[in-house]
């Protein structure tokens, strides 16, 4: 099933270290690029979350937010770091008090937690962090995932639509891609009937001219070809692959090359009606698949 790039997931819960939040929004873009804002303690899972979204993801910028809420337990300081914070007060009390500071005034709260160099406030378990964020992860990009599928059916719905008005224009020039030749057909031979004689050699020319323009205005392989374009282009929107979206892309240039030659073989103005409405509707269909992983 195709998916549709754009797309926003959110997900959290409260764990004894804090309550953990995930966002992750992605946007159409040609490549992957994978964009994480983490907390300072969770600088060190970048490159996990980076795996955990690729995983999932194969096209897209995808911008992935963490935040860390205090609450609940996470609020009550660790005996340890306690410890170390009341062995802290009285070393710069002691300091301050010798330059001549009122320790009340210059040792605070914040002055201390700032002094625990490369440690949290709060108590930092690696592996349980790590394990809660993956879990938060991966629940975020369920949702995520779940709203990129039915962006995704939307896209494709429109997509069968456009692809139905354009085989309704090739059956419409399949029924009068003979009309312009039996015209010009008639033409010649009404042209042909007012020449009174023919020698060999002009006849041989006008049989080649004939010739040439019939192969000229014959759009038989261009029908053939953009039908089974049509018929790969639907197989691969119903597709479970990942990244069809390149595949569709390359197949609707396809297309429009067809129409183009077909546009350019056209000598009836009907005809070339329909050429117009289904390069419309191929660049209608392009800029839909530009939004598809």
């Amino acid at each position: 099933m195709s998916k549709s790039m754009t797309a926003y997931g959110r997900a959290s819960d409260s764990f004894s270290f804090g309550k953990l939040v995930v966002e992750i929004q992605s946007v159409n873009r040609k490549m992957r690029d994978i964009v994480v804002y983490l907390p300072r303690d969770y600088l060190r899972f970048d490159i996990d979350v980076r795996k955990w979204i690729s995983s999932e993801i194969e096209r897209g910028q995808v911008t992935v937010r963490v935040s860390l809420l205090s609450e609940g337990e996470s609020k009550t300081l660790p005996q340890g770091q306690l410890a170390q914070l009341k062995e802290l007060q009285l070393e710069w009390n002691h300091v301050a008090a010798g330059l001549g500071f009122d320790p009340q005034e210059s040792v605070n709260l914040r002055f201390l937690v700032s002094q625990l160099q490369e440690e949290s406030v709060f108590d930092f378990k690696e592996e349980e962090c790590r394990i809660a964020l993956q879990r938060i992860v991966h629940a975020a990009l369920d949702e995520l995932i779940q709203m990129k599928l039915v962006e995704g059916r939307a896209l494709v719905f429109d997509i069968q639509k456009r692809l139905l008005l354009i085989e309704e224009q090739l059956a419409a020039i399949e029924r009068k891609k003979e009309e312009p030749y039996d015209g010009y057909r008639r033409k010649i031979t009404e042209r042909l009937q007012e020449i009174e004689t023919l020698t060999p050699e002009l006849e041989e020319r006008i049989a080649r001219e004939i010739i040439f323009l019939a192969e000229r205005m014959d759009v038989t392989e261009e029908l053939v070809r953009l039908r089974a374009h049509i018929a790969q282009f639907r197989q691969h929107l119903s597709s479970t692959d990942k990244a069809v979206g390149r595949t569709l892309d390359f197949l609707i240039q396809e297309m429009m090359r067809e129409a183009n030659t077909l546009g350019s073989k056209s000598m009836d103005t009907d005809i070339s009606a329909s050429v117009v409405m289904i390069k419309s509707e191929l660049e209608k269909i392009r800029e839909q698949i530009q939004n598809i992983e």
